[in-house]
């Protein structure tokens, strides 16, 4: 038993530091950026998405101005007469 676990630690070792290396790498530099690249886009979508919801507001705020204007135009009392004819 003893043998066994003699054997294993320098493997442990060796293979820890293996993975280390890769990670450490091209390899592990290139699934990083795979990894963050992801989050950039989305990030980037949201606030695209932040300034087309913001856009949409304003367009909102002046259709309800020409609204408001319409309907004032048409509260007048004087100026049914003029519509009919």
């Amino acid at each position: 038993m003893e043998g066994v676990l003699a054997l294993s630690i320098p493997i442990v070792f060796i293979l820890t530091l293996g993975a280390v290396f890769i990670a450490r790498g091209p390899i592990g530099h290139a699934v990083a950026r795979a990894i963050g690249g992801h989050a950039g886009e989305a990030e980037l979508e949201v606030v695209e998405l932040r300034q087309q919801v913001e856009q949409l507001r304003v367009e909102m705020g002046d259709m309800q101005e020409r609204m408001d204007f319409a309907e004032r135009l048409l509260a007048r009392p004087g100026d049914a007469d003029r519509l009919k004819a």
